[in-house]
């Protein structure tokens, strides 16, 4: 099992209302970026520069003063992503 650190990335533009980015790490290596609206309704997942895929479920969790990790929705996704 792979130890995946999420960061958060910044903003998708300066819209109140714009997504949420996150980027994923293994070893330092960055792996995928993830992002959700501004509710968290929506959740997408890529691999760096690659199409955005959306997911029915939340792939972030933590926040705030809780550290951000992959739900296991997350770490299901990423794994079929890159095996």
């Amino acid at each position: 099992m792979h130890a995946y650190v999420v960061t958060h990335a910044g903003r998708e533009n300066e819209e109140s209302f714009s997504n949420y980015l996150f980027d994923v790490a293994i070893d330092g290596r960055k792996v995928a970026e993830l992002s959700h609206d501004y509710r968290g309704d929506a959740h997408w997942i890529r691999l760096p520069e690659g199409p955005w895929i959306e997911l029915p479920e939340r792939i972030v969790e933590g926040g705030g003063s809780q550290p951000l990790a992959l739900s296991s929705a997350g770490v299901a996704a990423l794994t079929n992503l890159i095996g």
